[in-house]
């Protein structure tokens, strides 16, 4: 029983790969951060990938699986036995892991096992909830404006609005120069423009194994609370189906209770809780 790790996405699709897709809707963020690795490896001293996949023996079906970058480790559920060796292989790895992100049920068995090997329980980030789109509605009264697609003139407010967002939100688990400059090139993000003024922001992930998922949606205070995060949101959703996804999903924070709400209203509903915590 052990994890097998690597720093070749290619490898760890051979490996992992008919596992991780099986289940797209839970392992969205694992496919994602593959996708983005196979069509550019990660750049820089210190800023390698690292890919693992768990077998109980070694004749035995991958049973779980992580993608991890200097921002983030995604994991997939966590049999008991992965999540202990999971523990133990940050702490010999020469970069320590930035973050974990898994269901609750996973990170809560991580912590136990992250304190007994150090002694200290790990930091407590923010409680996900994983939204899936079923039919969508539009917003009712929807407001001026219409949304369009961002082009590279776009990228200094883009990146800006990123910038705010991780202050307010806590982080993309992401580079976002990387992460807006993939979005612009794939014409991934939309922007909501009330007289020419850009008011709001939405983005989609590639379509990969049928599924997207929407991250971020921004609406800079001054524009708040005029249903310009809910249009920008249906918008980049419709998108998202025209572009082929058959699942549609988003992550909210639950301690926001305005944009569980908001995104309730126009057709996404829950699928599962998941959480981040920290070294």
């Amino acid at each position: 029983m052990a994890w097998s790790v690597t720093g070749s996405p290619g490898l760890f699709r051979r490996e992992a790969g008919a596992f991780v897709s099986a289940r797209p809707g839970r392992h969205t963020m694992l496919l994602s951060a593959l996708d983005s690795l196979e069509r550019a490896p990660l750049a820089g001293a210190g800023t390698a990938a690292r890919l693992g996949w768990w077998r109980e023996a070694s004749d035995a079906p991958v049973t779980a699986a992580f993608v991890g970058t200097p921002h983030l480790t995604v994991a997939t559920a966590l049999p008991p036995d992965a999540v202990r060796g999971l523990a133990r292989s940050f702490l010999t790895h020469a970069h320590p892991y930035a973050g974990l992100m898994s269901d609750e049920a996973s990170v809560r068995a991580f912590e136990a096992a992250w304190e007994k090997e150090t002694g200290s329980a790990p930091g407590a980030g923010p409680r996900l909830r994983l939204h899936r789109l079923d039919r969508l509605v539009p917003p009712v009264g929807a407001p001026p404006g219409a949304a369009r697609v961002a082009t590279e003139g776009d990228r200094p407010l883009l990146r800006a609005w990123c910038d705010r967002f991780v202050a307010e939100a806590g982080s993309l688990g992401a580079d976002l120069d990387r992460f807006v400059d993939e979005r612009i090139a794939e014409g991934g993000w939309r922007i909501w423009s009330v007289d020419d003024e850009p008011v709001a922001t939405a983005a989609t992930t590639t379509v990969v194994a049928a599924t997207a998922r929407i991250t971020p949606v921004y609406v800079p205070p001054p524009h708040r609370g005029r249903g310009y995060g809910a249009a920008v949101t249906a918008a980049v959703s419709r998108a998202a189906r025209d572009a082929g996804a058959e699942h549609v999903l988003l992550f909210t924070d639950l301690s926001n209770p305005v944009s569980n709400r908001l995104y309730a209203r126009i057709g996404y509903r829950p699928v599962a809780d998941y959480r981040i915590v920290t070294p």
